[in-house]
């Protein structure tokens, strides 16, 4: 996602709709150094489907004038596509 409006959109309106229940973050780590902040994390939830989701996550932030510049989110892709769409072959 680029942009304040994509991201937005993204937080307000398809966030909800796939994980709706029991949305749970368990921070692991954050180390800062200047302007840069990593943050691992791990996030649990209840999604639409019924199945249960549980990623682990490392969210890259870069600073600028004490606002964020840009963010860099690092997931186990394959793992999330498993747990919210089964087993798809391509």
């Amino acid at each position: 996602m680029v942009g304040k409006k994509a991201i937005v959109r993204f937080l307000a309106e398809d966030f909800p709709r796939l994980f709706v229940a029991d949305v749970a973050v368990t921070f692991h780590g954050f180390h800062a150094d200047g302007e840069g902040v990593i943050v691992e994390e791990t996030m649990t939830a209840t999604l639409a489907n019924g199945n249960h989701y549980a990623n682990d996550y490392c969210f890259v932030f870069e600073l600028q004038d004490g606002l964020i510049r840009q963010v860099r989110e690092y997931m186990d892709t394959a793992r999330g596509q498993r747990m919210i769409f089964g087993d798809v072959q391509q």
